[in-house]
């Protein structure tokens, strides 16, 4: 994926995000605060799903679009193989992710990528200014040996946190207690120590560490940087840290107890405001504060439904799929995939054509409609060299046969499976016409793919091997061929005890011979 790929695609995020936040705002009131950080993850993730979908779509195996119609193609080997024949179904989302890309006029996409790159630039300087005004706050603290330290104490013994964990600094500063950094540090004002809200202030900020909160908004800011066009988005990060302090606020009053359902509002309800460098994506405190009130004073304890969850989750997820795809779109994997495994339909027709014709068994009739086709892509001439291959079969035609499979190979239009399938008709033609040079060099190429060999193809190779008089090379094929048949076959009996017999082994050939004349007398 180029740049711009990645671009266009970021753009898409901003339906996703949009399609995300509606779903989520109308679920959210039916969760309790803990869902509610699982229902707006979820919709990060789904505002995402389109950069997601079209970085993971090269490490998957390209599938073929699903079509109107279709039609059953013979191949050269006998195999049946359902070939496309009519438009994707998402041909119209193609043909308008086209226009839309077609119709930004080519010099402006250099400005583009600038105008991209000075707003990451931006948003980039933004967070390191912040991190440096928190430095400086870290600066001015001093480290609490008192009534904070020992409340932090017995709240990390209580959460099950390490004793060594995110130390307590206070600062002479009007700010409320918050947490700072991957190694974790908590910031408190020097004058909490002598307040009555010193112990929910200190469990608070602790229970965030186990929940591991400060993490998630570090993702959220480096995310949100990324796609710093995207107002929807950061309106989902709005929602998220919200709901992170809710959440937090329900599992402190689970360990405090429902007695101290008051106290903890009144300390909420008195925090002071905090700088605008620790408040990360809480622009709307004022309001926030009023929430977590009203949800301290009614809190129950209830436990969330795991169903409840998962319903809410795949909601959100589903509502970023059409951004989703609409992504793969623009960045143009979609559209290479759908033309490397669609016939396109001009050739589609004519395939068709050429099918009717060989099911009248007129092949040369097929040939000659075959030879008209102007293939519009390496799957177009794939498919069309197979069906010239096996028109020339049926017209005696082994030589020619053998150069049409020979062009479907390398058209590169073809996957594994059927390269095998191609080969497996080359390697049995040359045999057929005795050209042993070609069977060999068929044959090495036709070892080389990783399918289980049938019975009837083991022993075909090794009557090869046994043509080219390499007969220790045939035997472990033949003995393949017997062990996987269902029941003895004379043929193959008598190829083993030929075998056997060239390569020394009397004992064994004599064993196969009477083994032979035992199920098949000899009249």
């Amino acid at each position: 994926m180029t740049f711009m790929d990645l671009i266009w695609t970021s753009a898409a995020t901003i339906p996703a995000a949009f399609c995300a936040w509606l779903a989520a705002r109308a679920l959210e009131p039916h969760l309790s605060p803990r869902l509610g950080v699982r229902l707006w993850q979820a919709a990060r993730l789904a505002a995402f799903a389109p950069i997601l979908v079209v970085l993971g779509a090269g490490l998957i195996p390209q599938q073929q679009s699903a079509n109107a119609s279709s039609v059953q193609v013979t191949l050269g080997d006998g195999a049946q193989q359902t070939v496309p024949v009519a438009a994707p179904l998402f041909q119209p989302i193609l043909d308008f992710a086209e226009l839309t890309v077609s119709s930004v006029p080519a010099a402006l996409l250099p400005l583009i990528a600038v105008l991209y790159l000075a707003g990451l630039t931006i948003m980039a300087a933004r967070g390191v200014l912040q991190r440096g005004q928190i430095r400086t706050l870290i600066r001015a603290s001093v480290a609490d040996n008192g009534r904070l330290s020992e409340l932090a104490q017995r709240w990390r013994a209580r959460l099950g946190l390490p004793q060594t964990l995110a130390r307590v600094r206070v600062v002479d500063a009007v700010i409320s207690p918050f947490v700072v950094g991957i190694k974790p540090v908590i910031l408190a004002p020097d004058t909490l120590a002598k307040r009555d809200d010193a112990e929910a202030a200190i469990a608070h900020e602790l229970m965030h560490i186990k929940r591991g909160d400060e993490r998630d908004r570090l993702i959220g800011e480096t995310l949100a940087a990324l796609i710093w066009f995207n107002p929807v988005y950061r309106a989902i990060e709005r929602r998220l840290a919200a709901a992170r302090e809710l959440a937090c606020d329900a599992d402190v009053l689970d360990a405090l107890g429902p007695d101290q359902r008051r106290p903890y509002a009144e300390a909420i309800a008195g925090l002071a405001p905090m700088p605008a460098v620790a408040t990360g994506f809480l622009t709307d405190l004022e309001r926030l504060r009023k929430r977590r009130v009203e949800a301290a004073l009614s809190h129950t304890g209830a436990k969330p439904r795991a169903l409840a969850a998962v319903l809410a989750g795949a909601a959100i997820l589903l509502a970023g799929a059409p951004s989703a795809a609409l992504a793969v779109m623009l960045s143009g994997q979609e559209v290479q995939g759908a033309e490397t495994r669609v016939l396109s339909e001009a050739v589609g027709e004519q395939v068709l054509a050429a099918q009717e014709a060989a099911q009248a068994e007129d092949h040369q009739q097929a040939l000659d409609i075959l030879n008209t086709i102007e293939p519009q892509s390496p799957y177009d001439a794939f498919i069309v060299e197979q069906l010239k291959a096996r028109a020339l079969f049926e017209l005696d035609d082994f030589p020619a046969s053998v150069e049409a499979f020979e062009a479907a190979l390398v058209s590169g239009g073809a996957n594994e499976e059927e390269r095998y399938r191609v080969e497996t008709a080359i390697f049995q033609l040359s045999l057929v016409m005795e050209n042993y040079d070609a069977v060999r060099q068929s044959l090495e190429r036709l070892l080389q793919f990783d399918f289980p060999m049938s019975g009837q193809m083991s022993r075909t190779v090794a009557q090869a091997y046994l043509q080219l008089d390499e007969f220790e090379a045939a035997l472990p094929y033949a003995e393949y061929a017997r062990q996987v048949q269902d029941g003895e076959d004379r043929d193959t009996l008598l190829l083993l005890q030929y075998l056997y017999e060239q390569t020394g082994r009397a004992d064994d050939a004599t064993a196969m011979r009477q083994i032979r004349l035992a199920l098949f007398p000899e009249n």
